[in-house]
């Protein structure tokens, strides 16, 4: 059963989350666009980041529930890099998993922000959380 949890091997048998890795272009794009960001730090060693990958991010309603997001992954794996720990303290970022919603301006909702594992349920309060104050005029529509 474990070794399903770590066998990341291919996903395109199943639906899931992609996100971009990140860059700091992204999301100066993503203001310009007037989008909010779904950012998050993850490590490879993180088991936490391996579950929500697998029964969060590939839950049907997470997935579409996320569509409005420019979904961003900070891959924190090498933590103790000059690099993750300029990441870490620019996004305020205490450990991973953690997930940053972004408004369309570039600043974080605070209080929709997710530490640790979430379920699918628990997850999407998050991302409602993050919607609420967005207009949803400029989002494309979901099909399928």
């Amino acid at each position: 059963m474990a070794l399903g949890l770590f066998a990341c091997g291919s996903s395109e048998s199943r639906d899931i989350i992609t996100f971009q890795q990140y860059d700091p272009a992204i999301l100066y794009r993503a203001r310009q666009e007037g989008r909010p960001v779904l950012l998050e730090f993850y490590a490879e060693w993180c088991i936490p980041c391996k579950e929500l990958e697998q029964f969060t991010f590939s839950d049907r309603g997470v997935i579409t529930a996320t569509w409005p997001f420019v979904r961003v992954r900070v891959d924190l794996t090498d933590y103790e890099s000059a690099e993750a720990e300029r990441l870490r303290e620019q996004f305020g970022v205490a450990g991973v998993p953690e997930i940053h919603f972004l408004d369309p301006r570039g600043d974080e909702i605070q209080e929709a922000r997710v530490i640790g594992f979430l379920g699918p349920e628990d997850f999407l309060r998050h991302v409602e959380r993050a919607l609420q104050p967005l207009p949803r005029k400029n989002f494309p529509s979901v099909s399928g």
